[in-house]
């Protein structure tokens, strides 16, 4: 049964793109719904659940304290970009992961990306990137991101993809990506893929 209460609370801005959004080899990709809410709140406790079993906190604690943080990230994310586009991935009809994506700006900004374990190593995340840089080269702008201090296969990731470091901040590395720079090396190893990334917000 889809959880109606978060439906009432969180949205998505208007404006988001009709039909596929991004063309990536093997995956529909297509605008996030209210009816998509549970499932994207589901991806969010997936990726938190390594730390979360560090801290040995009860099912309900950790349920809870779940909710809150996905909906403090999603309003987060929908006011500091309303016209960004949230993106649902799937493939055969099962949904895979969310792409959030920014195109309003100087750059194409990745705000954020994740896929269910189920979907990593596979090379589904180097296909969204690649699918990404060319969209950016389209748009004639500079593709960027964020990865967390410490995420190292992600910052590997984004390197074999032609990605080099603009700045660094206490929390966050910002990456950056021009048309002009390499897409990375054909066939990447796919065991990096995306194993467990988040790009997120510094």
């Amino acid at each position: 049964m889809a959880d109606t209460s978060m439906a009432v609370i969180l949205g998505f801005p208007k404006g988001q793109p009709s039909g596929a959004a991004l063309v990536v080899p093997g995956l529909h990709v297509r605008p996030a719904r209210t009816t998509d809410l549970p499932f994207l709140r589901h991806l969010y406790r997936v990726g938190r659940e390594r730390e979360l079993d560090a801290l040995n906190w009860p099912e309900t604690v950790r349920r809870d304290f779940c909710r809150a943080q996905f909906e403090a990230q999603h309003l987060d994310y929908t006011s500091r970009y309303p016209g960004a586009w949230f993106l649902v991935l799937e493939q055969r009809r099962e949904p895979a992961g969310r792409l959030y994506i920014d195109l309003t700006g100087p750059s194409l900004h990745l705000i954020d990306i994740a896929l269910l374990p189920a979907f990593q190593g596979r090379g589904i995340g180097t296909g969204i990137l690649r699918a990404l840089q060319d969209r950016a080269q389209e748009e004639e702008k500079p593709l960027s991101l964020h990865v967390q201090r410490g995420n190292d296969g992600a910052a590997a990731l984004y390197r074999r993809l032609g990605f080099t470091l603009a700045a660094t901040g206490a929390t966050h590395d910002h990456f950056t990506w021009t048309a002009g720079q390499s897409k990375g090396r054909p066939e990447p190893p796919a065991v990096n893929d995306l194993d467990g990334i988040i790009a997120g917000l510094p």
